[in-house]
């Protein structure tokens, strides 16, 4: 008999949705509105690495305002780093700026299957879940993207004190869901970030791989669009009911 999966829990940036254009053509076009011409090549590239060496984005035990404070405390020290050596008088009304342009859909777009697919898998009766390494504005961009009521649960790593990889924000998504990992998948972009804390805690992954980047990981079922969730899950489970 077919194992029933009752919960899918996703990723968000870059498996749900993805900033427009890049993150370096974004801060290069909010520069420019303060005079400052930066290559946004340059800047991409050094979001990249300022980010794989930025702390986690988690803080225990916070909650309202501190925690929001800290979050753009951590976004402002990032940004800051980003743009290194360019000095500007009016960089914290840049980065003002920037910090709230990202709450928004301007920021962000759709994969095209995405809506299509949380409806269906809705419409089945399936717990939807995120487990995200982001901030409290995830619930404002999810709303602003049109896809925020199709969640049950969203867990993010800010608020919970702990990021993935770490397993504990994945067990604690699944408490939230009251389910089991047997009943459970969980699909990201990231072979270290989403797919090692889940599969250690035993739920089934999912590897989204639109470019075929990670072809050398053949010990994770691919997706090369998350319509190709769907075709697995009814093939090879049972619906929940």
């Amino acid at each position: 008999m077919p194992v029933q999966i009752k919960g899918v829990f996703f990723d968000a940036g870059d498996t749900l949705f993805k900033v427009k254009e890049s993150v370096g053509a974004q801060y290069s076009r909010f520069a420019k509105k303060y005079g400052i011409d930066v290559d946004p090549e340059l800047l991409n590239q050094r979001f990249k690495e300022v980010f794989k060496q930025s702390p986690p984005l988690a803080f225990p035990g916070k909650r309202g305002a501190e925690l929001k404070r800290l979050e753009k405390e951590w976004w402002y020290h990032l940004v800051r780093a980003v743009f290194d050596d360019i000095r500007f008088p009016r960089f914290d009304a840049l980065f003002e700026e920037l910090f709230h342009f990202f709450m928004g859909p301007e920021g962000w777009s759709l994969f095209p299957e995405t809506k299509d697919l949380l409806g269906r898998l809705h419409r089945k009766g399936y717990h939807l879940g995120i487990v995200s390494n982001f901030d409290s504005r995830i619930d404002e961009v999810c709303r602003s993207l049109e896809i925020r009521d199709y969640f049950q649960s969203v867990t993010f790593s800010s608020e919970e004190g702990v990021a993935k990889p770490s397993p504990e924000i994945f067990k604690r998504a699944l408490k939230k869901a009251a389910l089991s990992p047997e009943e459970s998948v969980y699909v990201g972009d990231s072979p270290h970030h989403d797919i090692e804390g889940a599969r250690e805690i035993g739920m089934r992954v999912f590897l989204v791989d639109r470019s075929g980047r990670y072809a050398e990981e053949r010990n994770v079922p691919r997706l090369s669009s998350l319509n190709g969730l769907l075709d697995y899950l009814e093939k090879n489970t049972s619906p929940p009911g």
